[in-house]
């Protein structure tokens, strides 16, 4: 139906013994402390990232931008200790997942960082959290005071995400699996416009303060990026080292507060072309800019960016 629209997330699904167990410690808990309204077993998950109300006929094209994230390989968890969510007025409780390896923590900022590429995502201000939600709190209920018990530490493994939509109703929400994808079941993808939005979700990562290198992979070692007008880091800049520099003096004028968000991509002719927005906090003042950018891409990496500013008197003053 058109202008349909559908509360969508995305989950980790857990496997059936660590269910299980979450089931066995639920129902000592229920038993000692009333008010409290178990989850349905199938509800079970690790929310990854929460996209809210979406139309319907886009969810085929957010589908899509979660895919990249299967390159990435399945995670090892454990059960952790329980908490109560948010900590103040809690309305939930939830088990902490341990997560040694930080396997779920990367595959969640891919996964956050693709669909915020496509303009589909907004990721929260608090860090990720790696948890499963067991019981909510009925209403005029007040969260007990002393301290739970936790479930037993059962280790798994866990490759499945999902697509869900959520329907709400009177008898509390039910979850609509729409798409499954598996993780560790494919190899990067290569078409010209996977790998700008591979480029764009390691670029991220490197602007919020992380490594620069793992971009070298996604460039050609001759690549030359364009920047028009007159600001600092406007000019013609030749090759990878030159590139990463102009990276990383982007990094360093935004004190790592440069944020990208992708409104969408597309291949024209032999070139990719891309609708961005950016954000930066500069002398306290947090400033935005609409830009275009031009991608050539080369046996599998870009060889060639022309960054096209919307308003270049605004960006030159941005970056001066």
């Amino acid at each position: 139906m058109s202008g349909e629209r559908a509360r969508l997330f995305v989950a980790l699904e857990l496997p059936a013994e660590a269910r299980s167990a979450l089931i066995d410690w639920r129902a000592t808990v229920l038993r000692e402390h009333g008010g409290l309204r178990p989850v349905a077993a199938e509800a079970l998950h690790v929310t990854l990232c929460f996209l809210g109300w979406r139309a319907v006929e886009e969810t085929d094209r957010i589908a899509a931008d979660c895919a990249p994230v299967t390159t990435e390989p399945p995670v090892g968890l454990a059960l952790g200790g329980p908490v109560w969510l948010p900590p103040r007025r809690p309305g939930v409780l939830a088990v902490e997942l341990d997560d040694p390896d930080r396997a779920l923590a990367a595959v969640q900022s891919r996964l956050s960082d693709s669909l915020q590429g496509g303009g589909w995502y907004v990721p929260e201000s608090r860090p990720f959290l790696a948890h499963v939600t067991v019981a909510r709190v009925g209403k005029g209920v007040r969260a007990p005071r002393e301290p739970l018990g936790a479930p037993d530490p059962v280790r798994f493994g866990a490759s499945t995400l999902t697509l869900y939509r959520s329907h709400l109703g009177a008898g509390g929400a039910r979850y609509e699996p729409l798409h499954r994808f598996e993780l560790g079941s494919t190899a990067p993808l290569s078409d010209p416009v996977s790998i700008v939005r591979r480029f764009h979700e390691a670029q991220a990562v490197a602007y919020r303060g992380g490594e620069l290198e793992p971009l070298r992979e996604l460039l050609s070692d001759d690549v030359v990026w364009h920047v028009p007008g007159h600001s600092a880091i406007a000019g013609d800049h030749w090759g990878l080292d030159a590139v990463l520099r102009y990276f990383e003096q982007r990094r360093q004028l935004s004190d790592a507060t440069f944020r990208v968000t992708v409104h969408g991509a597309a291949q024209i002719g032999e070139r990719v072309v891309q609708l961005a927005g950016g954000r930066a906090v500069r002398d306290g003042r947090e400033l935005e800019w609409e830009t275009v950018g031009v991608f050539r891409v080369a046996a599998g990496r870009i060889a060639e960016c022309w960054l096209v500013p919307f308003d270049l008197e605004s960006f030159d003053e941005i970056w001066s």
